[in-house]
This record gives C-alpha cells, structure tokens and sequence, in this order.
C-alpha cells in the first residue's frame, strides 16, 4: 500500500463506518485572545504566588491557613491590582483549611527578581466593606436661603 492511498482510504472507512474524519486545523488564535506569554503572565503569577505564600506564612503554615481558591490557578484571575510601578496589590480571603474564611489579607509585591519586595499591608480579621458614599445634604431652594 503506498502513502499516497492512506488518506483517501482513511477517508472511505469513516464514510463506511459513519465516524466522521477530523483533520487537524492550524489557524492561528485570534489575535483578541493573544496572550505573549503562554498560558499565563509569569511575572503576575511570581507576584501572586509571593503575596499568597507571605499570607501562609504569616497565619501560621499550611496546616492552619489556606488562602481563597483565587489564589490558585490563573494568576489574572486573581484578587490584584496593578499599581502602574512594577508592584502588584493582592487582597484575598483566607482562614482554616475546610473553614470558611476569616481572615483578610493586604499584601503588595515586587516581583522583580533584582529588586524583590514583599509588603504585608493588612493580615487580620476580615474587615467590613467600606460603605458607599452618603448622599450630600440637599441644599434649601434659594428662596430659602438667608445671607447674613
């Protein structure tokens, strides 16, 4: 049999057998979903892993602290803000493993392998939401204003 039949054969016998034939596609990812490096952005993933491991160690390891499942997998997916310096902020949720969380975690951090930083701003009882603005006073119709 020579190579040159193998496709067309390959063809006939799924046609035969009703399982359709799958060739391989290689377009290109479209260039909105492009991401330059890979599956995720290793210098956020640094960032995010120091934050993380500064809060375990910081509430005493592993076996008494697990950090929110943000934490883990994609570092963009993570609880951060990009400070527009180099540095990233990561506010998370942590607490006892299989415990619902009751510790808040601030940490900043330099990834930077030259200069590496890393700053616990916050690790403590979860705090509440900060509450929305209160509405200004409403000011008298002018009618009613005096001027002294």
């Amino acid at each position: 049999m020579s190579f040159g039949r193998i496709p067309s054969s390959l063809i006939l016998c799924c046609a035969l057998t009703g399982v359709p034939a799958v060739l391989a596609q290689t377009e290109p990812p479209p260039r909105e979903n492009f991401n330059p490096f890979g599956v995720d952005n290793p210098v956020l993933q640094r960032a995010r892993n120091w934050a993380r491991q500064a809060a375990e160690r910081a509430n005493g390891g592993l076996s008494r602290y697990r950090a929110e499942a943000a934490m883990f997998g994609p570092a963009s997916q993570s609880p951060y803000v990009d400070n527009g310096d180099g540095t990233f902020t990561f506010r998370f949720l942590g607490g006892p493993p299989a415990a619902p969380p009751t510790i808040e975690s601030i940490v900043t951090v330099n990834p930077d392998p030259s200069n590496p930083m890393i700053r616990i701003d916050y690790n403590g009882p979860i705090r509440a939401v900060a509450p929305s603005a209160q509405p200004l006073p409403e000011i008298p119709p002018s009618g009613n204003r005096r001027s002294f």
